[in-house]
């Protein structure tokens, strides 16, 4: 799990910093990108290797936890989804990743694992469309 928190249940903690700081002194937080529980990375162990990302993060009682902003809808099926507050985006380079690579479009990935454009604005209520 990936997040900016430092509680138990994050494996992997990530922060911003003021871009331009030369130094760790000068390496302060102002107000964060990183949602405190923003992912969940899940990897098989076993062929066919598969990974998956589900956005948003589990407490100690391993239920899905969102912020009070989040974006939240529920799915014709009936299952809740939603967002994260400054969203979980990844990017696939064009070419795979190799010196030759090329950035591709940046997505936005799902409390259930879905795909979607970029929202308007990183924090915006409405979703992108599904991809």
């Amino acid at each position: 799990q990936v997040g900016r928190s430092t509680e138990s249940p994050i494996d992997f903690v990530v922060t911003d910093t003021i871009s331009g700081s030369q130094n760790n002194d000068e390496a302060q937080i102002t107000q964060s990108t990183i949602s405190r529980f923003a992912c969940r990375i899940v990897c098989d162990r076993s062929p066919p290797y598969t990974a998956r990302i589900f956005a948003a993060g589990f407490d100690s009682s391993k239920n899905i936890f969102l912020g009070e902003k989040a974006a939240k809808w529920k799915n014709p099926d009936g299952h809740m989804d939603g967002l994260t507050t400054n969203g979980v985006l990844v990017m696939h380079p064009k070419g795979g990743f190799t010196e030759e690579s090329k950035p591709g479009v940046w997505r936005e990935i799902s409390v259930c694992g879905d795909v979607y454009t970029l929202r308007e604005t990183r924090s915006a209520q409405q979703r992108g469309k599904l991809v």
